[in-house]
């Protein structure tokens, strides 16, 4: 009997798919990096960040506000975290998929304000010529969210975020060590490496231990959380995952526009989950499944 060529390339998609799912589900090793396929050939690669305990907190007394204290014990299972921030190029191909609606009075992607690195065009929407690799911004923190969802994961936690950023939790003030340059970060100003009066390419500089990307400047980064600015004084041990309501999301990593200081491993900041700025963006988080049936 002929076999059918289309059901021999499909199982073949099938094999790899569950060869992908299977190297997620199980305990992978200390900085391990795999690459997860998404629609239409695309990838994003994460990093695995082993769980642990680490003191959350401004350990430097270097705070703008009494935001990042008290310093508190916080243990966090480990997770799957991208590489690097969400680029125009993966958002547009997602739009193209699911659509860009309109949630709490705001678009997912506001394609109208000019700092936006996609456009609508021929009933497609195409990131703009060179900014490709640029994370997207203008999105709403419905919008990041909904990718997020999208690619089976999640928007980090906040306490998530700060130990990535400290590299599982050692006491780091910034994602780069004791200190921040021009040539460690896209940050406000142009000089050295930082040749970028608003977003650069993501990967331009150098990764932190675990080999993620960005975690200072370039553009802030949503978190899951509502934000509140006591939180801390009552925040749970495990998992910590914020507060049940708020006006605002926590954002986290300072960007192009914010000095060093703002991107401190500590520093909180807060956006409005229907607000779009050009100088917020987002990067993924996936659970460890301890059961491939899950």
């Amino acid at each position: 009997m002929l076999r059918n060529k289309h059901s021999d390339i499909m199982n073949k998609k099938n094999v790899l798919a569950l060869f992908l799912f299977l190297t997620v589900c199980k305990a992978p090793a200390y900085g391990q990096i795999i690459d997860l396929s998404v629609k239409k050939q695309k990838s994003i690669r994460f990093v695995y960040v082993d769980g642990g305990t680490c003191e959350m907190g401004d350990l430097w007394g270097a705070g703008f506000s009494d935001d990042e204290l008290p310093v508190h014990l916080v243990k966090v299972d480990g997770f799957w975290i991208s590489e690097c921030e969400i680029t125009n190029g993966l958002f547009a191909e997602f739009l193209n998929e699911v659509g860009n609606p309109i949630q709490d009075g705001s678009p997912w992607l506001d394609i109208e304000d000019p700092d936006c690195g996609i456009i609508f065009r021929r009933d497609m929407f195409i990131p703009k010529v060179g900014l490709e690799n640029h994370p997207v911004v203008e999105v709403s923190w419905y919008g990041a969210s909904a990718f997020a969802r999208w690619m089976g994961g999640r928007l980090p936690t906040e306490a998530e975020w700060e130990y990535t950023a400290r590299e599982e939790g050692r006491k780091l003030q910034f994602p780069t060590g004791a200190t921040l340059t021009f040539d460690q970060a896209n940050i406000d100003g142009q000089a050295g490496k930082d040749q970028w009066l608003k977003t650069g390419p993501v990967k331009s500089f150098t990764p932190n231990a675990l080999g993620v990307y960005d975690l200072a400047g370039n553009v802030w980064e949503f978190c899951s959380d509502w934000y509140d600015d006591e939180y801390y004084a009552h925040s749970s041990y495990m998992n910590p995952a914020g507060p049940d309501s708020g006006f605002a999301r926590v954002i986290r990593g300072g960007s192009w526009k914010y000095s060093r200081w703002n991107s401190r491993t500590t520093s909180r900041g807060m956006s409005r989950p229907d607000e779009t700025r050009n100088d917020v963006g987002f990067r993924v988080v996936r659970d460890i499944l301890k059961d491939p049936g899950e």
